[in-house]
Formats: C-alpha cells, structure tokens, sequence
C-alpha cells in the first residue's frame, strides 16, 4: 500500500505525468525530454528521480548518457488505463507526442549516440 501511495504522488504533477506519456512510448534520454518539454536539465533530472524512486521509471547508462524507459515491470497496471484511456486524449499530451515524432525523424541523443557507435543500434 505504501508503495502505492508515493506512485500517486508521483503522479500529482503535470511535468511527472508528461514524462511518463512520452517514457511510455520509448527510452529517451534527458535532452530528449528537455526540448520536447521546453524545460531545464535540473528540473527534468529532478522529476526523473522522484519517478525512478517510486519504481516507475528505470535508467540505465552508457559512457555519459542516461537512457530512461517506463518500468512496465512495476505491477502498476492501472497506469496503462491512465496513459492509453486519459493521457493520449488531452491537448498537452498529445501535443508532446507530435513533439516526440518530430525529434524522432530529425533524429535525437539515441540516435546521434548509435551514430557515433556508442549505443547498440538494435537495443
């Protein structure tokens, strides 16, 4: 119950709620969120933690980059109800996932990374 109770508290907050939209989609690494929230590194780290501290964002690294994907292993379900029945029809939500499309066929920090050889293009 416990655990529940700070994953809804995590969820209280729109910036939190907008990661999770985007992060439920794909990895993506703090740039990623930074342009398409229009937000600072600082404030998108700081939410990124509060997220990873409830289990429902995972991170993982390679050389200077932090990757972070939506932990669907966290036996929340009703987060997938929250995401695919409510998030995907509000403006803001769907507005950020134009934004995800955008940057993924302009090519992002994944991307520019596999170019570089420095991430695993079939991960």
């Amino acid at each position: 119950m416990d655990n529940y109770l700070k994953v809804l508290k995590a969820l209280a907050d729109e910036t939190r709620l907008r990661i999770i939209n985007l992060l439920y989609e794909r990895e993506l690494c703090v740039c990623d969120l930074e342009a398409i929230l229009g937000t600072t590194q600082t404030k998108i780290s700081r939410h990124l933690a509060y997220l990873r501290n409830t289990d429902l964002v995972r991170d993982r690294k390679i050389a200077q980059w932090s990757f972070y994907s939506f932990n669907r292993s966290g036996g929340m379900k009703f987060i997938d109800e929250l995401v695919h029945g409510v998030l995907k029809n509000i403006d803001v939500y769907q507005h950020d996932l134009g934004l995800l499309k955008k940057k993924e066929r302009a090519g992002d920090c994944q991307t520019n990374v596999a170019i570089k050889g420095g991430i695993n293009e079939d991960h």
